[in-house]
C-alpha cells in the first residue's frame, strides 16, 4: 500500500474513536477527551511543510479525501525538496493508535521552555519506547473545553521536549467506540478492588 495512504488510513479509523485521561498532579485530577477529525491528518503527517508543492496550500479536508481515494500518493510528495523533512513523521504516522493504546507519559507544555519551537500546544504525550517504535510525541491542543486535538506529531530525533516540562500521573485510560458506544479500559489505577 502506497505510504501516504497507509498513514491516511489508519488515521481514519481513529476518527471513529476517542481516548479518555484520567490525570493526577498533587491530589487535583484533570480530564481530557483526545478526539480526531480529518482536518487534523494534514498537520500530524507534516503536509504544511511541504510549501513547494500544492497539497501544503489546499482545502485540508479535501486533500485527506484525495488520499484516501488515492488521488494523492507518496510520489507527489517525491517531487516536494521539503519530504526529507517530515520523512520520518510518515514513516510513524501508522502507528499512532498502537502508540496511543500503548504506555504514555504526559506532561502539562510550557512553550517557554523551547522558546526556538513554534509548537502551541497544551499537552504532551512522550509515546513509545526506544527498544520498540522508538520514542515519538503527540501534542494535543484544547478544542473546547475539556475536549482536546492532536496539534503535532513527530518522533524525537535531537530534542526531548519532556525535560523541564511538568508531569501528571496517568490514573485511568479509556478507549472509546464513537460508533458502538463500546468503551475499553486500558488502564485503570483508580478504581479499587477487594
Amino acid at each position: 500500500m502506497d505510504l501516504l495512504m497507509k498513514c491516511a488510513s489508519s488515521f481514519q479509523k481513529l476518527t471513529g474513536y476517542e481516548y479518555r485521561f484520567t490525570l493526577g498532579r498533587k491530589g487535583m485530577l484533570n480530564k481530557i477527551t483526545l478526539g480526531f477529525s480529518d482536518t487534523d491528518f494534514h498537520h500530524l503527517a507534516g503536509l504544511h511543510k511541504l510549501k513547494d508543492i500544492h497539497v501544503a496550500r489546499a482545502n485540508r479536508d479535501i486533500v485527506f479525501q484525495r488520499i484516501l481515494n488515492g488521488d494523492i500518493t507518496y510520489d507527489k510528495l517525491l517531487k516536494s525538496q521539503f519530504l526529507p523533512t517530515i520523512q520520518s513523521r510518515l514513516n510513524a504516522l501508522p502507528n499512532l493508535e498502537s502508540l496511543l493504546d500503548g504506555n504514555q507519559l504526559i506532561f502539562r507544555y510550557n512553550k517557554k521552555i523551547y522558546p526556538h519551537s513554534s509548537i502551541q500546544s497544551e499537552f504532551l504525550l512522550k509515546m513509545g519506547s526506544e527498544t520498540v517504535l522508538g520514542i515519538t510525541f503527540l501534542f494535543l491542543d484544547q478544542a473546547e473545553q475539556g475536549i482536546y486535538f492532536c496539534r503535532s506529531f513527530f518522533p524525537m530525533e535531537k530534542t526531548d521536549y519532556t525535560k523541564g516540562q511538568m508531569q501528571y500521573t496517568l490514573l485511568k485510560k479509556e478507549k472509546h467506540n464513537l460508533k458502538t458506544n463500546q468503551h475499553l479500559i486500558q488502564y485503570d489505577h483508580l478504581t479499587f478492588q477487594n
